[in-house]
This record gives C-alpha cells, sequence and structure tokens, in this order.
C-alpha cells in the first residue's frame, strides 16, 4: 500500500480540469461544488435527473457564501441510470465525483433502493470507461464494510463483508455499487473509494438525508442507547474529495471518513447543548427500540407520520458499538478533522435558524 503523504497539493494545476458531480442536489454533492468552486475550478458539469432540483444546490451556495462565476456550472439534464444518454450529453471529463444514491427508500421498497444505487454506479462507470474519464472519485459509506478483525479493533478499510444479506438496504446498495467501481478499476479506470461515517451538516432536515437526524438529536428528547456511531462532517468529506482528486498517490485507494465515533447519549446530549434543551437521561435497550419500530409502523400505515423508508435493521444500528478507524486519509493529504461538537453546534444553530425562518 502507498502511504506517501502529499502535505500539500497545488490544486491551482487543476483548476483547468474539467469536473463533473452527480448527486449535485443533495447535502454532500452541494457543498462539493461549493468546494470546488472555492477552490478555484471554473469547468463543473452537474448532470442531473431533473433540472429544477438545481436550485436546491444554488440555495445551498448562497448560504454557504460562495459565488459561481459565470459559465462554471454547466447544469445537464440526463438520467444517470443510462450511460449511453450520458455519454450523448457528458463529454469531455477530466474527474467524475459521484454522490448520487438514495438513503432511505422512502417511496421506494427496499428492493428498488438497491437496485436503483447500484444501476447509478454501473451506469456511472460505464459512461466513465467509454468517454475515457479520467479518474472516478466515488461515495460510499461505512455501512459497506465489514466487521473489524478483533473484538476491541476498529474498522479499517481492509475490513470486507463475508455477507451482507443481513445488512441494512442502504449498506447491501453500497457493497454492491462498490464492486460496479471495482469493475471498471480492473477495466483500467483510475478510481478512489471513499467511505464516510454519518454525514453531519446543514440540508434539508425533511428529507430522507442524514441532516433529518438533526431535529431528533436537538429537540431535548429523554432517551438514549449504549450504541455508538461514526460521523464525520459533511464540509470535511467534500474537502476530503477535492485533496484526493489531486493526490496521485491515492488511486485505487479506499478511505474511512470519520472524525471519530460518538455514543447516543454524546450524541444526543451534544445536540441538545447546542439547542439549550435537556440532556438525555433515560437508557433504554432492545425491547424499547423495537417497540419503537412497531409504534412508527403503526403511525405510518395510519398516515399520522410520514415513511422515511426507516427499516428495523436501520433502527437496529443504534445499538450497535462498532468503531471506525479515519485516520487513513491523514497519510496521503494535509488533512485534519473538524471536531465533531464544532460541526453539531453548527448544524443544529443552521437548523434552528432555519426553522424560526419558516414560522416567522
Amino acid at each position: 500500500m502507498n502511504n506517501a503523504r502529499n502535505t500539500a497539493p497545488d490544486l491551482g494545476k487543476f483548476h483547468g480540469r474539467r469536473i463533473a458531480v452527480t448527486g449535485a442536489t443533495g447535502m454532500l454533492g452541494s457543498h462539493l461544488v461549493a468546494e470546488l468552486l472555492r477552490a478555484g475550478y471554473t469547468d463543473i458539469t452537474l448532470p442531473v435527473r431533473d433540472a429544477g432540483r438545481i436550485a436546491v444546490t444554488e440555495a445551498a451556495l448562497r448560504r454557504l457564501g460562495v459565488h459561481a462565476p459565470e459559465g462554471a456550472l454547466k447544469i445537464i439534464e440526463t438520467p444517470l441510470t443510462d450511460p449511453v444518454r450520458l455519454d450523448e450529453k457528458v463529454r469531455d471529463i477530466d474527474t467524475v465525483f459521484n454522490c448520487a444514491a438514495r438513503i432511505m427508500s422512502g417511496d421506494m421498497t427496499t428492493e428498488q433502493l438497491i437496485a436503483n444505487n447500484v444501476a447509478i454506479a454501473r451506469s456511472v462507470t460505464d459512461w466513465c470507461l467509454t468517454t475515457g474519464v479520467r479518474k472516478l472519485i466515488h461515495v460510499s459509506s461505512i455501512s459497506a464494510l465489514g466487521n473489524p478483525t478483533g473484538p476491541v479493533l476498529p474498522v479499517t478499510e481492509e475490513c470486507d463483508p463475508e455477507s451482507v444479506t443481513d445488512y441494512a438496504a442502504y449498506g447491501q446498495s453500497k457493497y454492491y455499487s462498490e464492486q460496479e467501481v471495482r469493475r471498471g478499476a480492473a477495466a483500467g479506470l483510475p478510481t478512489v473509494i471513499v467511505s464516510p461515517g454519518v454525514i453531519l451538516g446543514e440540508g434539508d432536515t425533511t428529507g430522507n438525508n442524514s441532516a433529518a437526524l438533526i431535529p431528533a438529536i436537538s429537540c431535548g428528547q429523554p432517551f438514549y442507547t449504549e450504541g455508538l456511531m461514526s460521523y464525520v462532517d459533511v464540509r470535511d468529506v467534500a474537502r476530503a474529495m477535492v485533496l484526493l482528486d489531486a493526490a496521485p498517490q491515492a488511486v485505487g485507494e479506499r478511505f474511512i471518513l470519520s472524525a471519530g465515533d460518538l455514543s447516543y447519549r454524546e450524541l444526543i446530549t451534544l445536540g441538545a447543548r447546542a439547542a439549550h434543551r435537556p440532556r438525555p437521561f433515560i437508557r433504554i435497550g432492545k425491547g424499547a427500540v423495537d417497540f419503537a419500530y412497531g409504534c412508527m409502523r403503526t403511525g405510518i400505515a395510519l398516515h399520522l407520520i410520514r415513511d422515511r423508508g426507516v427499516t428495523r435493521e436501520n433502527l437496529g444500528s443504534v445499538l450497535r458499538t462498532t468503531r471506525y478507524d479515519g485516520s487513513k486519509i491523514t497519510r496521503y493529504c494535509d488533512f485534519a478533522y473538524t471536531p465533531l461538537p464544532e460541526t453539531v453546534e453548527r448544524v443544529v444553530a443552521a437548523s434552528r435558524n432555519r426553522k424560526k425562518k419558516r414560522e416567522a
């Protein structure tokens, strides 16, 4: 494995490269577009399924205070699951950042979510191979990784699962999507895979992404579990992807992106503190989690709450205590993570301000 550190990549020499970002209307994709513009890139193509959704990206740029120079962003309306259509509409690209995927099924079945995400990865990979894209940087997830090699060891990039049949639909979709990217790599396509933990950032808290977690951790709920999870700031993920594009030694590698592990008690405490709400104080176990899942399904059936596609496997993750090692990227790039308390404070404040504006 190449661990040579590229401490100060000269991004300036990459500014003339032609970039494409899929999933640009999502939380990560919009932050990545902002990071590319901030770094000086001026030729960025955004293939989107619905051009009307680009307003989400534009709103994110305004919120982040990032200006897109005239002509820097090229919006192409095209289905991402059809490599022929992509080939017809988007050509002469140097680096593709593939951020497109569904996280929760919502209006899809779990089988449809898996099929959708894998179809996107397959299509984007085939498009890159057909048109001679010089590099594909693919967003996967820690949910596609296997178990650590020892009971007290963290999960690293080398931990591949023996089977994913009992994984949640999103984890399965990301695992099979990685196989499509690896197929492209075997055919000669330079690839980099990033596997973020749960991404914390400013986004649509009513949507089907991790931004929807923010109201739940900042409402002053009294309950917590003993489980823990790995988290990372959305801005760090975007910055890491731009740096890895400029690091030739990163090609062929996979990078866990994790600023650290937090217990759910710690996470909810941080959110409650940022929102000036009471901290959690009632520990719950598997029985209570199963009961909560049953209540949620009943509420959905009675049309009392919205179905976000949360499955029993998703909810069961709050009981797991797996740790992840996100240090590999620091051996390849001059990179440091944003401390998680700082991230939680910022995103909770943004969510509360957004809510106040809606209610005003």
